[in-house]
This record gives structure tokens, sequence and C-alpha cells, in this order.
């Protein structure tokens, strides 16, 4: 059995599929020769013993702890997503957005065309398809997934193509603060009798 230097770090990566797993991890060569990935199928009933298996449990030194530290990132998360801070303008596009995406009865997206940058923005669990399906960079407002087109003939092909059937408002940033502003329920904001209105 190879040493437990040679063993760990561990990588390795697994893909759900229908009846099982894809399992794709280094080969064990012995120090033969460079190792290299390779892919192996396994059943549904099977992933857990072969998971222990590369743990390689029998290689360890008896009162020796290992730590093991398992971290799961998805392989699109870190590749094409991106986290961003919330603002008072993107609140304001998320609100009329879900305010005004309420009524659409033909199964189509309100996507805004946002004058001032001249791009094209889709928000929500369809922006989020589209871009995984696509491989399209996402960007993540407090968890919610925004996608950018440029409000140009080909960036209307590719927003036709990856997203479908959109409800194209047009709309400016100065217009869109104020309709937030109009809508906006102020909470902090109490009468006499100390009750919130």
């Amino acid at each position: 059995m190879a040493s437990q230097n040679n063993i760990y770090p561990l990588f390795f990566t697994l893909e759900r599929v229908r009846n099982g797993y894809i399992l794709t991890a280094k080969e064990e060569t012995g120090g033969l020769k460079e190792a290299e990935y390779r892919k192996e199928v396994v059943s549904e009933d099977k992933i857990n013993a072969r998971i222990g298996q590369m743990l390689h449990l029998d290689a360890m030194v008896k009162e020796r702890p290992v730590v093991f530290h398992v971290e799961a990132v998805g392989e699109t998360t870190y590749q094409f997503s991106s986290e961003h801070p919330s603002d008072g303008l993107t609140e304001a596009k998320l609100a009329y957005v879900h305010i005004n995406g309420k009524d659409i009865k033909d199964g189509s997206i309100l996507s805004l065309l946002i004058k001032d940058t001249d791009t094209i923005e889709v928000y929500g669990i369809e922006a989020e398809r589209a871009a995984k399906s696509n491989s399209l960079p996402l960007v993540r407002v407090n968890g919610v997934p925004i996608l950018s087109f440029p409000n140009t003939k080909d960036g209307k092909k590719a927003l036709a193509s990856c997203v479908g059937r959109t409800l194209l408002t047009e709309i400016s940033i100065r217009q869109l603060t104020d309709w937030y502003l109009s809508h906006k329920v102020l909470m902090e904001k109490e009468d006499k009798k100390g009750k919130q209105t």
C-alpha cells in the first residue's frame, strides 16, 4: 500500500447520473508512473463503499489521527458565478421584476432593458437555467442570479436563444429608483401609537 503522504490530499469529482455516479479521481500507480485522472461508473448501492476505499483507512498509522476536511463545491458555482453585495439599484430592479412579472400570463419572462447602460438583464431561476445550459457568466446579488446581455442585434439573438420568450421592458435607472421609492414599504416609520405603517 502506498504511504500516507502519497494518498493525501485526496481530490475527486462525483457526478450523479440516472442509476449511480461517475467518479473521477487519480488512479493509483504505486509511484511507478505519473498518476492520471480516471473515470469510473459506480452504482448507487456501492458508492459509499467506494468512497471508503478511496480514503485508505487501512493505511492509517495507529494512534495518529488524520483530519478529513470535506468541502463540496459545485463546478458551475465556482466557474461561472460571482457574488456581489446588494445595493439600492439592484434591490429596485429585483423588486420591479418581482412585482411586474407576476401578471404575465403567456409564460414569458420579464427582462429589463436598462437605457443608461444599454444592457438587457434577466433575473431569477430563468437566468440561472440559461447560464448553466449555455455556459454563460452569471452574477449573484444576495443569492439572486442575474444574467446580462448587450442591447445589440447579437445580444438580442443570444437572449432569444438562451431564455426563450421574454417581455422586454425599457426603463431608465431614474425611472427604476423613482418607482422603487414610491412602492417601498417603510417598515421603520411608525405612527404616534407605536404601530408600524
